[in-house]
């Protein structure tokens, strides 16, 4: 996710080795069936079928699923919206979601329904036996719920409706316990793995739809419209609704499409959609889907990112939003394809993210900005906050802090956006910019459609450049980096 504050770079070096952990690729695939309708008064009624595959290396009795739109719900005690932007979010009034499981079956027997976790944000759901490793059982959830009135990953404005977020879907198991994580309004607290995705969705008949995947048909009757979805290894699925207008071009053998419906020059925003695919593909390895959709929507930051899908927000125009389009198509390959847990390791999608977005002005022409404007800005940015934070009694530059570990949206944006592609950046003065790409291109080859950690990127880097490269990433990430502009 884009923020309002933008990133940085440069710096000093050290280096050690490490083992790049090259994740294990699975032969059979979670499959998420999902047939939902959205009424008119924005109500959604919604059945999903998940054919669970336990990828685990231990049998499981219970499998736990993630309740997102619960945290719009009056009373929750994570709101996904910060406090200080509470009006900003919701400019006609707080409006809240209402969420109801109505029936929950495992291979069609019927089960309780049980709703738990810190903020009614899980459903617990007992499989009435043990799911040894590689079987699978079929777990159906039918509920419905209220969208918020909210410029968020879930809800609707008088311009667009975001389903984002919006299913259950199963929690990951790690170290002998589900990840069950709160919707926290810091960062985006998401962490799931790769599936298989079939969607019917069937919405009042004058809206548009953008989503992950592959649109294979649309069907019109009195007064809605039916499309159906496919979408293939995918980290998670989501859709906007709208009145749009939609324009496609190439880059390769990939269809890329924006939807919009306020934009004075839709062909530039297209353009730079376009020319991010081509860059990064050439950078860290080709894109692996058909098609890669640019959506503008109501929203509260700048940008989201879901797999095969970027919002973008109404409220950016001109070279912002370009830039906007340029970080959102970069996650397509860090947190879209190469997946990491995003409330404990969040520097690993966004700080890649955003450097990548630095990367991108020196090979695309045309633009406003430059690499080294942006590093310069960024440097000189990171370096007065941290002069403020010094001011002020505060000093925490830490980066291996978990998202609701951070104080608020600005001390997050600058260590995980800003200090992050700053280290990134001094990674790649130590190693050489031969090398830091070729690093780049082993991890994403590398974690292709799994899940990476820390070590894996170092690990890369460490063989593509034949360094000894923890002890600098430890510095930055531990808060000892001591900067000083050599630009």
């Amino acid at each position: 996710m884009r923020k309002k504050l933008i990133a940085v770079f440069a710096v000093a070096a050290l280096a050690l080795p490490l083992c790049a952990c090259s994740t294990e690729k699975k032969t059979e695939l979670t499959k998420y069936t999902i047939d939902a309708t959205l009424s008119a008064d924005n109500i959604l009624t919604a059945s999903v079928t998940c054919d669970y595959v336990n990828n685990n290396d231990v049998p499981l009795k219970e499998l736990w699923f993630h309740l997102y739109p619960n945290a719009y719900r009056e009373g929750a005690n994570y709101c996904p919206v910060p406090d200080s932007r509470i009006t900003e979010a919701f400019p006609n009034g707080r409006s809240y979601s209402v969420m109801k499981i109505d029936s929950v079956t495992v291979n069609g027997k019927a089960k309780d329904i049980t709703v738990s976790g810190d903020d009614e944000n899980i459903l617990v759901v007992a499989l009435g036996g043990t799911l040894d490793p590689t079987e699978k059982t079929r777990i159906s959830i039918n509920y419905s719920v209220k969208l918020p009135e909210v410029k968020h990953r879930f809800g609707y404005t008088d311009k667009s409706v975001n389903l984002a977020n919006f299913y259950p879907i199963a929690c990951m198991y790690r170290d002998g316990a589900f990840v069950a994580d709160p919707y926290y309004s810091v960062g985006d607290p998401f962490f799931s793995e790769c599936a298989n995705y079939s969607v019917k969705l069937t919405v009042p008949q004058n809206y548009e739809c953008a989503a992950t995947g592959e649109i294979t048909g649309k069907t019109q009757s009195e007064n809605a419209v039916t499309y159906k979805i496919n979408a293939h290894s995918v980290r998670d699925f989501a859709a906007v609704l709208g009145e749009y207008q939609k324009m496609s071009g190439r880059s390769g053998s990939t269809i890329v499409n924006y939807y919009y419906y306020s934009d004075s020059d839709p062909e530039k925003a297209l353009n730079a959609a376009i020319d991010a695919v081509r860059i990064f593909g050439e950078k860290f390895g080709a894109y692996p889907y058909k098609e890669y959709t640019v959506v503008q929507t109501g929203f509260l930051q700048g940008g989201m990112e879901y797999p095969a899908l970027s919002m973008i927000s109404d409220a950016y125009s001109g070279d912002s939003k370009l830039d906007i389009i340029v970080h959102e198509t970069a996650h397509q390959w860090w947190y879209g394809v190469v997946g990491n847990d995003e409330v404990k390791y969040s520097w690993l999608d966004e700080a890649m993210a955003e450097y990548s977005t630095m990367m991108f002005y020196e090979y695309a022409d045309g633009y406003k900005y430059t690499f080294d404007a942006k590093r310069a800005d960024a440097l000189g940015a990171y370096m007065l906050y941290c002069e403020t934070y010094k001011n002020n009694g505060l000093g925490d530059t830490t980066m291996t802090r978990a998202l609701n570990e951070y104080s608020g949206e600005t001390e997050y944006t600058y260590m995980i956006y800003v200090k992050g592609a700053l280290m990134l950046d001094d990674v790649r003065n130590t190693v050489g910019t031969q090398k830091f790409l070729a690093g780049l291109k082993k991890y994403y080859s590398s974690n292709k459609f799994g899940i990476a950690e820390p070590q894996d990127l170092m690990g890369a880097m460490e063989k593509s450049s034949k360094r000894q490269l923890k002890p600098l990433f430890d510095a930055w990430l531990n808060g000892n980096v001591q900067l000083y502009s050599t630009h």
